[in-house]
């Protein structure tokens, strides 16, 4: 089942499953994951009230197991209001429902305005069958992002 995430307390379940993507990221990493997870839960709860975010959760038997985080923005170029996902994860021992997470998040985000939808993903994670999946979905790539720690 695919719901829209509203209570604090499906936003702290959620950060708890995130916990393991987050292990897979290049970024620095927090230490503490209380700590990781209020931030998580204290910066969502703030984009979701503003109306600029949206996060879908994928339940099974009433237990979030993954989700997708969508950002809400006009476009610089074009003001054309775009959807970009934040984070896309569904526990690895629960994959299969992936797919109808981004297939409700693309509904959701034209629902609610968007007239396009960016993809991200980290390069070392899947990049093949993440690349052949977008294009099957007609995305089309348009950018390479690089980081540097400050």
């Amino acid at each position: 089942m695919i719901s829209l995430v509203k209570e604090d307390s499906e936003l702290f379940e959620l950060s708890e499953v995130l916990l393991d993507f987050y292990k897979l990221m290049p970024y620095k990493q927090e230490t503490d994951d209380h700590k990781t997870c209020t931030r998580f839960c204290t910066t969502w709860r703030g984009m979701i009230d503003s109306g600029s975010a949206a996060i879908l959760a994928l339940k099974k038997l009433d237990k979030i197991i993954g989700g997708i985080g969508l950002i809400f923005f006009p476009a610089l170029e074009d003001g054309e209001m775009t959807c970009t996902e934040a984070f896309w994860y569904v526990r690895e021992s629960e994959r299969g429902g992936g797919l109808k997470l981004l297939l409700s998040a693309q509904k959701f985000a034209k629902e609610n305005g968007a007239k396009r939808m960016n993809m991200i993903h980290l390069s070392h994670l899947m990049p093949e069958k993440l690349k052949n999946l977008y294009n099957r979905l007609g995305f089309r790539e348009i950018e390479t992002t690089y980081l540097k720690e400050l």
